[in-house]
């Protein structure tokens, strides 16, 4: 899992699945903004045509400078939002869809299920649910950062 204090060592980092293919170049993360945890990667690859894809931080790792997730090519190719311009920010439908896609579950459900996974408080979780119901295509609870700054 990615940390806080890992993000400014993304800056402009390849990204890399765990079997060694290079997927491309980190473009930006989007942070939980209730827990402060890093939750997506978005990666561009230009030169293969890979528009901005989301990837889930949770199982990805920092090793010599490259940013390694454990999902294959062609699952990360068909993510949702890999042919669709999805905004800077997802939505919380688009995280859900997300979250299905790769077999995430989502934070909201982990409440204090990881040792050190930044809830502080179950309140937290629930706040997130009782404050997005009915609106999972306009609201998010993410926030966009640029690594290194």
């Amino acid at each position: 899992m990615i940390t806080q204090d890992q993000l400014a060592a993304m800056a402009g980092c390849a990204a890399h699945t765990d079997q060694g293919q290079r997927l491309g170049q980190v473009e930006y993360v989007l942070v939980d903004d209730t827990t402060g945890r890093p939750e997506w990667v978005r990666i561009t690859d230009r030169a293969s045509g890979l528009g901005g894809v989301f990837v889930p931080l949770r199982q990805a790792e920092l090793k010599d400078g490259r940013l390694v997730v454990p999902y294959p090519v062609a699952v990360i190719e068909q993510a949702p939002c890999a042919a669709l311009d999805c905004g800077s920010v997802l939505s919380v439908s688009e995280e859900q869809q997300l979250y299905g896609h790769y077999g995430v579950r989502d934070a909201r459900d982990e409440v204090n299920a990881e040792g050190d996974a930044g809830w502080g408080v179950m309140d937290r979780a629930q706040a997130i649910r009782e404050g997005s119901t009915g609106r999972e295509h306009s609201v998010s609870r993410l926030q966009r950062v640029q690594p290194g700054r």
